[in-house]
């Protein structure tokens, strides 16, 4: 668990409480650090896997616990872009079915590696673009509550960015079914 790239899934995770009280602060300050704790997630969401692969560390541990980290923050920000009402009305759809998804495909790994211990679900291509679009959206939709220019079209294209992520989504989630189920 020493190595770096699991030191920054943890700190994924160990930096969702307070990314949860920086998005729902109703103080702009606080709004705008949320926006860089976003991207300083994001990011070692991206160095993670790099420096595993790079410095030939990759673990169990991590290939667990980075999947997890993942869905946690996506669901996490949505949630909170829900609550705050960034993400409203129909917006709510692609929002609700991210979160079944990751939900679904976080169920599906864990039945499938106790019915086999052979038996993994690697993350896919698509589901590393899938990610990176949400990721795209969710900081789009952060950006726009902290500008007071152009906040609806930023606001807009990232809620527009959600739909494709939805899309994306649900195609990644039924590769992840039919790779599991084959």
């Amino acid at each position: 668990m020493k190595n770096l790239p699991n030191i920054l899934t943890i700190f994924r995770i160990v930096t969702l409480p307070i990314l949860i009280l920086l998005i729902l602060s109703p103080d702009l300050n606080l709004n705008f650090y949320a926006l860089l704790l976003f991207i300083a997630i994001s990011a070692s969401d991206f160095f993670d896997g790099y420096f595993a692969r790079m410095m030939n560390v990759e673990s169990s541990f991590g290939k667990m616990l980075d999947p997890i980290a993942d869905k946690l923050f996506i669901i996490i920000v949505i949630i909170c872009l829900m609550i705050k009402g960034s993400i409203d009305s129909l917006s709510l759809i692609p929002g609700f079915l991210i979160i079944s998804r990751e939900i679904f495909v976080s169920g599906l790994r864990e039945y499938f590696a106790s019915k086999s211990k052979n038996l993994v679900i690697n993350v896919s291509f698509l589901g590393k673009i899938k990610t990176a679009v949400q990721m795209m959206s969710l900081l789009l939709i952060l950006l726009a509550t902290i500008t007071s220019q152009f906040n609806n079209q930023v606001l807009n294209c990232g809620i527009a960015i959600l739909w494709i992520a939805m899309i994306l989504s649900v195609i990644s989630g039924y590769q992840y079914y039919k790779s599991a189920t084959n």
